[in-house]
């Protein structure tokens, strides 16, 4: 700023620039009649008196002029803001107080100084445009930018600038204010970074968010929102639930804006809503947003997906209720445990059999009593060790000393001796443990008697190794008889009618009808050993089964049978295959064959009937006589039945099945079935 001028100096200049106007303008007095230079005289007195009046004025002027400039001057320097005079090139030419304090630095250090070194180097452009600007239009220009002082601290500025024209109307200089707005500013970034957060936070969440206005327009939603209702911002913005949702969805979604709007605070509900194609559960809560005077201006929605949340919980009701489901449908009684030993939940088999024990001699209890203390109470009143180990293994598990415990022990009841067995596994995490408590009587018992039936079937082991030993040396026997027939029989038969033919070969010529009537002779004993031999090779293969398939062997073998034994058999067939493996049809001839011959042999009958019969599962066959029959479980029927034993192995090996069914003086019935996958059709 200039600085004051004195009264002194300045009255001094005033008084020269009269006297240099007097000079110019002076008149000669003395040419001047009296009365004109009388009424001058009046005129200057009364001039003299109005200047001295207009000085006193002036002077009270310019006392009220220097305080009102003492005043600027305070005003300039303790302004709020930061004042500042550059010239063209923004150097500073004057700074108040304040824009020192803002730069951070000496107001006197300030002149001389360009402005643009106390810019932030990322706002050099922005300034350096402003004061183009300012210089080339010469209006008011504004801008902000940030500080930067030599301590390195960071400072916001705002910038209002103006230029001063000179009399000619170039500008020489420009003027700005320089306002603080640091707080406004850091505001605004937190105000903007909270903002982005909250933004942030509504692109990821998972929730669908939403603004609505009171008569329900939307206002805002999030991207969740978009997505799954397959629309953009653009599109839902000034929409209703009607416009996006069915008609029912909508009448509902209104109707819980209006519960919010009526109770005038938070509220939640469980909506449902279709999506593609999907029927979704979801929680919503709505609340209001109220401006600073309270009154309500908008709904805000938060929409979260409970479905799979729904699902797991009915799965999880339909998981326990099939573990109940399971738990009751088994024979054994169960009871859960937790860590201390209390029982959480039994099933109905246990809880039925608290109640038909409640004498005591079982150690069991009910939900919620502790069954630890009941096995310690049993074992410290019994007299024998077991509850003591089973107290001990059960401890064991719980304290996770032992993965698992299990004990058997019986009890003398009134009426039967029972035999049980206690299981004890953990629960996941070491949560408690699960009790099963089995009745194993009718185990015990079945092995028992499994015992004894592996001594019977040593026994029977036995047996069998004799009966296989008696096959043996029956087929041995059977080998040897047809070696002996085949060598004593017919070969001597053949042997003869070699020697015969030979004697007629050396014989002389002799009239024909000797010679005939020994050939005659020859031909039929020729003819009856044919015979013989047909018979033993159909005893050893009927070549009938490949021929004309097994129910015409089987006739044919019973015609062969009565015929050879007078006993008479009716035979009887129905549906039977026309095709079976030859395993099958040889087998079963060779039931039948056997069956035939232990009759003739052993049942003294008057009547016998075999029957054959198929079906889409298997054939079957049954030998059944009148004859006088034999106790199965005797010792010798097995003994020396060998017959029996080679049908039974035959009927097995194919699957099958052979029954007898025989009591004394009341004929034998033999039933034999096999499966028709094994047969060849």
């Amino acid at each position: 700023m200039a600085k004051k001028q004195d009264g002194s100096t300045k009255f001094t200049r005033l008084r020269g620039q009269a006297e240099e106007r007097l000079r110019t303008t002076r008149r000669d007095v003395a040419a001047m009649p009296v009365k004109d230079v009388q009424q001058l005289v009046h005129e200057l007195q009364v001039h003299q008196i109005e200047l001295e009046m207009q000085n006193d004025e002036l002077r009270r002027a310019q006392v009220e002029l220097e305080a009102a400039h003492d005043r600027y001057l305070d005003l300039y320097d303790f302004s709020p803001a930061g004042h500042l005079t550059l010239d063209t090139h923004s150097k500073i030419v004057e700074a108040n107080l304040r824009a020192g304090t803002m730069l951070g630095i000496n107001r006197k250090d300030l002149i001389g100084q360009p402005l643009a070194r106390f810019i932030a180097r990322s706002d050099e452009d922005t300034f350096h445009r402003h004061c183009q600007e300012v210089m080339k239009s010469g209006t008011r220009q504004i801008c902000e930018v940030q500080l930067g002082n030599k301590a390195g601290a960071s400072r916001w500025g705002y910038l209002e600038s103006l230029a001063i024209f000179d009399d000619e109307g170039r500008i020489t200089q420009w003027r700005t204010a320089l306002l603080d707005v640091s707080d406004r500013k850091l505001a605004e970034l937190a105000l903007r970074e909270s903002e982005d957060r909250l933004q942030t936070m509504l692109k990821h969440s998972p929730s669908l968010i939403f603004l609505k206005d009171l008569e329900g327009s939307y206002l805002e939603v999030n991207q969740q929102f978009e997505r799954t209702v397959h629309l953009t911002r653009q599109d839902i913005i000034g929409k209703t639930d009607r416009d996006i949702f069915s008609t029912a969805e909508a009448t509902a979604f209104r109707a819980h804006d209006l519960k919010v709007l009526e109770a005038g605070r938070s509220l939640a509900f469980e909506e449902v809503a279709v999506h593609d194609g999907v029927s979704h559960t979801s929680i919503v809560s709505k609340f209001l947003l109220r401006r600073l005077d309270g009154t309500p201006y908008a709904i805000c929605g938060i929409t979260t997906d409970i479905t799979e949340r729904k699902r797991a919980e009915e799965a999880l009701q339909a998981s326990d209720a099939f573990t109940r489901a399971v738990l009751n449908s088994l024979s054994a009684r169960v009871c859960v445990l937790d860590k201390e030993g209390v029982i959480l939940k039994t099933n109905d088999a246990w809880s039925e059999f608290v109640r038909q024990q409640a004498n005591g001699v079982f150690t069991l209890g009910e939900v919620g009593q502790n069954y630890l203390d009941l096995c310690r109470r049993t074992a410290a009143a019994g007299t024998t060790s077991t509850g003591q180990a089973i107290l001990k293994g059960l401890e064991a598990v719980l304290a996770g000393y032992n993965p698992s415990f299990s004990a058997e022990y019986h009890k003398q009841l009134p009426e039967e001796e029972r035999w049980f067995m206690i299981r004890v596994t953990p629960l996941k995490e070491g949560q408690g443990v699960v009790i099963s408590h089995t009745d194993i009587s009718e185990r015990v018992r079945m092995a028992r008697s499994l015992e004894q039936h592996i001594l019977l079937l040593d026994e029977k082991r036995g047996e069998l190794e004799s009966l296989t030993g008696k096959l043996i040396e029956t087929q041995e026997q059977e080998r040897t008889r047809i070696a002996r027939e085949l060598h004593d029989d017919f070969n001597q038969r053949l042997a003869a009618l070699s020697v015969e033919l030979e004697s007629m070969e050396r014989a002389p010529i002799a009239p024909p009808e000797p010679v005939a009537r020994r050939l005659a002779e020859i031909r039929v004993q020729v003819g009856q050993l044919s015979d013989d031999l047909h018979d033993l090779a159909y005893k050893l293969h009927p070549s009938l089964l490949e021929h004309v398939g097994l129910e015409v062997a089987m006739r044919d073998h019973v015609a062969e049978f009565t015929k050879r034994t007078g006993l008479p058999v009716t035979f009887t067939a129905r549906e039977v295959p026309g095709t079976l493996s030859p395993e099958i049809a040889t087998n079963l001839f060779r039931v039948m064959q056997e069956s035939l011959q232990n009759v003739s042999k052993h049942a003294q009958a008057t009547e016998v009937m075999v029957s054959l019969s198929g079906s889409s599962k298997g054939i079957g066959l049954s030998v059944c006589d009148n004859g006088k029959g034999f106790d199965l479980e005797s010792k010798d029927a097995h003994v020396k039945g060998l017959g029996l034993v080679s049908m039974q192995e035959r009927v097995r090996g194919l699957g099958g099945f052979l029954r007898i069914h025989s009591l004394p003086r009341d004929g034998t019935k033999v039933c034999v079935w096999i499966p028709r996958y094994r047969d060849g059709a």
